[in-house]
C-alpha cells in the first residue's frame, strides 16, 4: 500500500544516486547544526548579560562620598615636612569611592637670587578607606614625587598612631634591662638594639649594666642612641645573671613605674613585644624563638607558654619536643629559659608594696637563691605566670645561641 499515493499513482523508491534523494539525506544534520548554534548564542548572551548586570548593580549601589569631611576625620598632621626640589607648586588629589577626598598642597618658597628652592608640605586631613592606586615604574623617575609619597605615608602612620593612643589607655613606661660584657660584638649588638628601642611608642628608659667599670664603647652607643638611659656598673666579674639582678634592684630602689622588658644584647626583639608587655599585671610570658647552636648542638625551636582551651597556663615548651608542666617548678628552674620571654610589672619589685602577689618573690630572696639565671626564680609558682600574646605560637623575640660569639678575640690587637 505504501507504493500507491492518494491519487492511485504508483510511487517508486528513489535510488541513492538520484538528485531528489540529496535533500532527504541532508535533513537529519540540520537539527544538530541549529542546536550547536543555539547553545553558542545562549553562552554568548549569558556572558554579555552577566557582565552587563554587574555593571548595572555597581552603578545602582555605588556608595557616594560623605558630604561632611570633618565627620570622617581621623587626625590632623601638624608638623610640616621640608623637602628639597625644583621650583614648582603642585596639588595632589586622591579620590576614593568610599570616603572623602584627601588633598595635599605643596607651596614653594623662592629666593630672589634664583637659588635652590625648598618645598614645605602641609598635609590636610587623613581619611581611612580605600584609595585609588596608581601603578608606576620603579624606580620612580622623579625623586621629588617619591619623597612626597613617603611624606604622605608617614603622615598617615602618624595619624593612625595618634588615633590609637587617644582611644586606648595611656601607655605605661617601658624599662628595658640590658646586661652587657666586653666583646667584639658588643658595640654592634647594642647599636642594633638601640634602633629597635627607638621604635617603641611608649616612654622608655634603657638600663644598661656593665661589670667592673663603664667602658667608652658602651657610653658612646648610649650617647648616640637618643634614648633615656641609665648606665650602671656592677661588681667586677659579675655574671650576666648578676648584672640583670643589679638592674632590677635599681628599679626597686628608685621605684620606677612601668613594665620591665629584658632586652639582652644577643637577642632580637619585635615591636609587638612591647605592645604585649602593656597587658601584664604581675609577671607574664611570651613566645621566644631559639636560634643558633648551644654546646656544639645546632638547634632552632620555639620556647613558649602552653595553654589549655580556656587560655590558662598549663606548662612551657622548653625545647622542640619537650613540654614541661607548670606544676614542676623544679624541672623548669633547671631548664634554660630565656629572660627575653618574660615581662614584669615594675611595681611588684618594689619593697613593701601591696601590689606584689604572694607567688612573686622578693628580690632579696631571689638574690640569695639558686638558679639565678632562670626567670622563674622570680616566682614561687610557675603556674601563676600570665601567658601573653593569647598563647600564640609565634615568636615575639629571638635569642641567638652560639658558642662562637664568645670565642671572638677582643681587642683584635
Amino acid at each position: 500500500s505504501s507504493l500507491f499515493g492518494r491519487s492511485g499513482e504508483m510511487k517508486l523508491p528513489l535510488s541513492a544516486g538520484s538528485p531528489d534523494a540529496a535533500p532527504e539525506m541532508a535533513k537529519p544534520s540540520l537539527p544538530a547544526t541549529w542546536l550547536i548554534l543555539h547553545a553558542l548564542f545562549c553562552a554568548t548572551s549569558m556572558a554579555v548579560g552577566f557582565r552587563f548586570s554587574r555593571l548595572v548593580v555597581f552603578l545602582l549601589f555605588l556608595p557616594t562620598p560623605p558630604m561632611n569631611p570633618s565627620a570622617h576625620l581621623v587626625s590632623l598632621v601638624t608638623p610640616p615636612v621640608m623637602l628639597a626640589s625644583s621650583n614648582a607648586t603642585a596639588t595632589i588629589t586622591t579620590t576614593t569611592t568610599t570616603t572623602t577626598t584627601v588633598t595635599t598642597t605643596t607651596t614653594v618658597a623662592e629666593s630672589e637670587a634664583g637659588a635652590n628652592a625648598h618645598h614645605q608640605v602641609h598635609h590636610g586631613p587623613v581619611f581611612v578607606g580605600r584609595h585609588a592606586i596608581r601603578v608606576r615604574k620603579w624606580p620612580h623617575p622623579n625623586p621629588g614625587e617619591l619623597l612626597k609619597a613617603h611624606s604622605i605615608l608617614a603622615a598617615v602612620q602618624e595619624a593612625q598612631r595618634r588615633s590609637r593612643n587617644r582611644l586606648a589607655d595611656p601607655l605605661r613606661p617601658v624599662i628595658a634591662v640590658t646586661p652587657t660584657t666586653t666583646s667584639a660584638l658588643q658595640a654592634p649588638s647594642l647599636t642594633s638594639l638601640a634602633h629597635t628601642l627607638r621604635l617603641v611608642d611608649a616612654p622608655l628608659r634603657w638600663i644598661v649594666v656593665e661589670p667592673g667599670h663603664r667602658t667608652d664603647a658602651v657610653a658612646a652607643v648610649l650617647a648616640r642612641s637618643g634614648l633615656d638611659f641609665l648606665h650602671l656598673v656592677a661588681s667586677d666579674g659579675a655574671s650576666t645573671a648578676r648584672l640583670r639582678m643589679h638592674a632590677l634592684r635599681e628599679v626597686r630602689k628608685e621605684k620606677m613605674d612601668g613594665v620591665v622588658v629584658f632586652a639582652d644584647e644577643n637577642g632580637i626583639l619585635r615591636t609587638e613585644l612591647f605592645d604585649e608587655a602593656q597587658k601584664v599585671k604581675s609577671v607574664g610570658a611570651v613566645p621566644v624563638g631559639i636560634l643558633g647552636e648551644d654546646e656544639g648542638t645546632k638547634e632552632s625551636f620555639l620556647q613558649a607558654p602552653a595553654c589549655d582551651e580556656a587560655g590558662k597556663l598549663v606548662g612551657y615548651h622548653v625545647s622542640e619536643e619537650t613540654l614541661l608542666p607548670a606544676a614542676r617548678s623544679d624541672m623548669l628552674l633547671s631548664t634554660r629559659l630565656e629572660w627575653a620571654g618574660f615581662v614584669v610589672n615594675a611595681r611588684v619589685l618594689w619593697e613593701g608594696t601591696a601590689e606584689r602577689p604572694e607567688w612573686v618573690r622578693d628580690l632579696d630572696a631571689v638574690d640569695g637563691g639558686a638558679h639565678l639565671d632562670s626567670p622563674l626564680a622570680l616566682v614561687t609558682d610557675a603556674g601563676q605566670v600570665e601567658p601573653l600574646a593569647r598563647c600564640a605560637q609565634a615568636a615575639l623575640a629571638w635569642s641567638l645561641r652560639s658558642d662562637a660569639l664568645h670565642e671572638v678575640k677582643f681587642p683584635h690587637e
